[in-house]
């Protein structure tokens, strides 16, 4: 295990074979068979391309290059829109189609093809030239994945292509998506069948080929049931886009059943009595945690990432390049165990009588809920990195005391947005205005009577959120799934990190065998080799939310039933979650809820043909705590005030504008510089 590592963090680096050349290149021209196929020249030539595998982890760009973190960080971010995550660049808008990943997965396949070619001829001279054999179809399978979710059907190469002095022989037509689809799968199962079942961070086993056939075959059902509205037919009669929806059961069966090949290598969920801890170390020891089936690791010499630097709150950080990532409010409302109204599944702020509740802490209202959600976000008073976590968006002044009632009067609908200037303005008692609040920097500080003594404290909180920083979380509500809590700020550095990137883990896997199963039970298929599949999926949703501390299921009549949910923000739990049936929502909440910030449900929702749907009009909502200065109190030691809070519940102050996803992004556009090398390339529908 540990010379894999080695070898892949060398090719990292520049070292050797794969990444050291244009993969254009074919490698016969570079060295000879002999450089190649012997134990040391596959090692590393597969590690190469391991190394460039189109894997969305802490670095890949739009085009999958991986120069940084320049995808996280721009408006083409496309969780900015999701609700799962937001920033200050992308908060108006995202840039979702136009991505333009081709000619690096192209480079990919051809290296794959030439092994997959030659090393047939190695078989009984090369140790375990199958399984390399196989290892290079996991590899192009993967890649065409990465190629087909995006585009639809696309050229399939499957053998090198000769290159020709007019380069003509090296266009290829696009295949139809349903085969571009049962070729990935094809190379899948091979890759199952031939491959070690040996366990080795950053390589793939037979487990990890089962698991993305898991991941495809859902995809393709998805698409055969959901997609037929975008399909489309090129002008050379090939269906580009769409699968004959009679296909769709075939495809879920085969998810389904990659999933029992999956759970058959011994795999299981990080648990423990903390149900916190537990979710923390899924990312925390992700190279030794039973969970992970398929991860990235990095390495401080070779190697490295910056999300540490990029995501810790600014003032974790020195100030310098943090505060970007927050939590919506609306995503933070799925998980169970906040006070929400029953009405619109919102967090319940007021009475009955539309008067603000009151907390007896900052993170008063969070107290209860699951552990799942306290080790995703960051709560205030906790330590991260050294520090007490501090948000609070005011003060009450110090006149009012926090029995007497202050009236809430900025509509909490996701759509009315109010300046922080107005805003201060609607918190009355007695017709007077209460609420304080400052737009410097929050470290600025500032002299009011606190506890009835003047006091410099900061209005708005240390870590926000703030109007006149750009990064000082805008929805009130820090992230920190995969973050290193315990990181001191000195060493948070750009291009220093190296905690891993967990492609898939095991809870992946259970979700999508839950997903498959009630795909099929809700659509004329109600057992699996005798065993009922409702049963199965509840199983192991409820396997995810006891290590969650969320609320079990208690029957599998809550995932039969086929009732539309109303498919509308705002009106009950987990409303922002679209679905066709009541019980669909259910698995699918919990992969949002589950999956978040590991760049899984953007792509959900283009399988599932609902972002054109859930991603209309749609803007973050933020929390916004208010400390009553009369009744506080300030530890000396941190200058962070403590006391009662009361808590709004609004469309964010800063970068509250509308997300909308367009309908053609469901597809995206072949890139105008690939068709024009390649007049084959037939364009996608609404291009």
């Amino acid at each position: 295990m540990k010379k894999w590592k080695n070898i892949l963090m060398c090719v990292a680096l520049g070292g050797a074979l794969v990444s050291c050349v244009d993969l254009d290149i074919p490698p016969k021209n570079i060295m000879t068979n002999e450089d190649i196929y012997n134990e040391g020249g596959i090692t590393a030539y597969m590690a190469g391309l391991y190394n460039h595998l189109p894997m969305e982890d802490f670095n890949m760009g739009d085009d999958g290059g991986r120069g940084g973190f320049f995808n996280w960080l721009s408006d083409k971010t496309t969780m900015g829109s999701t609700g799962e995550y937001a920033n200050n660049v992308c908060g108006n808008s995202c840039v979702y189609g136009d991505k333009g990943y081709w000619k690096p997965a192209y480079q990919i396949i051809r290296q794959a093809n030439v092994l997959i070619q030659d090393l047939p001829n190695y078989v009984g001279k090369l140790q375990g030239a199958e399984e390399w054999i196989a290892e290079a179809k996991f590899i192009r399978a993967y890649t065409y994945y990465a190629l087909v979710k995006r585009y639809g059907g696309v050229p399939l190469v499957k053998e090198p292509q000769p290159i020709t002095d007019d380069g003509s022989a090296l266009n290829v037509a696009r295949n139809s998506h349903e085969e571009s689809i049962d070729f990935i799968l094809e190379d899948l199962d091979y890759a199952m069948q031939y491959m070690t079942d040996k366990k080795t961070n950053g390589r793939a086993n037979k487990y990890v080929a089962a698991a993305v056939k898991a991941r495809v075959a859902l995809y393709a059902g998805s698409v055969a049931r959901y997609g037929s509205l975008y399909n489309y037919t090129g002008k050379s009669g090939v269906v580009l886009t769409g699968v004959p929806a009679s296909k769709a059961n075939d495809y879920f069966k085969q998810a389904y059943e990659a999933t029992l090949e999956v759970a058959k290598g011994g795999y299981q969920l990080n648990n423990g009595a903390d149900k916190r801890q537990a979710f923390y170390e899924v990312f925390d020891k992700a190279t030794t945690s039973p969970e992970s089936i398929f991860i990235r690791e990095y390495d401080i010499n070779n190697y490295v990432h910056s999300w540490d630097k990029l995501m810790s709150p600014e003032r974790m950080v020195g100030f310098s390049y943090g505060g970007r990532y927050f939590v919506p409010l609306d995503w933070v409302e799925l998980f169970d165990g906040l006070p929400l109204d029953s009405e619109t599944g919102h967090l319940k702020t007021t009475d009955d009588d539309g008067n603000f509740i009151v907390y007896d802490s900052g993170h008063g209202i969070f107290d209860n809920a699951e552990p799942r959600l306290k080790a995703s976000i960051m709560i205030p008073g906790d330590t991260y990195k050294g520090y007490e976590l501090d948000m609070r968006w005011g003060l009450i002044d110090p006149s009012v005391d926090p029995s007497q009632k202050i009236k809430k009067e900025i509509p909490d609908d996701g759509k009315t947005t109010t300046g922080w200037d107005k805003i201060a303005e609607s918190f009355k008692v007695n017709g007077q205005k209460v609420a304080i609040r400052t737009t410097r920097r929050p470290n600025d500080g500032e002299t009011y009577k606190i506890g009835g003594v003047d006091t410099k404290i900061a209005i708005c909180g240390f870590d926000g959120p703030a109007t006149s920083s750009s990064n000082m979380c805008t929805t009130g509500i820090y992230g920190v799934k995969w973050l290193q809590r315990n990181l001191a700020s000195g060493e948070t550095q750009l291009h220093r990190s190296t905690q891993p990137w967990i492609d898939i883990r095991y809870a992946e896997i259970l979700l999508a065998r839950a997903e498959a199963a009630i795909e099929l039970a809700q659509n004329g298929v109600a057992s699996h080799n005798g065993a009922d599949l409702l049963e199965d999926a509840m199983k192991c949703i409820n396997d995810v939310r006891e290590r969650a501390g969320a609320e079990l299921l208690t029957s599998t009549a809550q995932l039969a039933d086929m009732t539309a949910p109303t498919n509308v923000r705002g009106t009950g739990k987990n409303s922002m979650i679209f679905a066709p049936t009541k019980g669909l929502q259910i698995v699918r909440v919990e992969r949002y809820k589950e999956l978040a910030v590991e760049h899984k449900l953007y792509w959900d929702l283009r399988r599932w043909f609902t972002a054109r749907e859930q991603i209309y009009e749609f803007r973050w909502r933020m929390l916004a705590p208010y400390l009553f200065a009369s009744t506080a109190e300030v530890d000396p030691d941190s200058g962070i005030p403590h006391g009662k809070y009361i808590f709004d519940t609004r469309v964010a102050d800063s970068y509250g504008g509308q997300h909308n996803f367009d309908q053609k992004y469901y597809y995206e556009k072949i890139p105008d510089t690939e068709r024009k090398v390649n007049p084959l390339l037939e364009q996608n529908d609404m291009y």
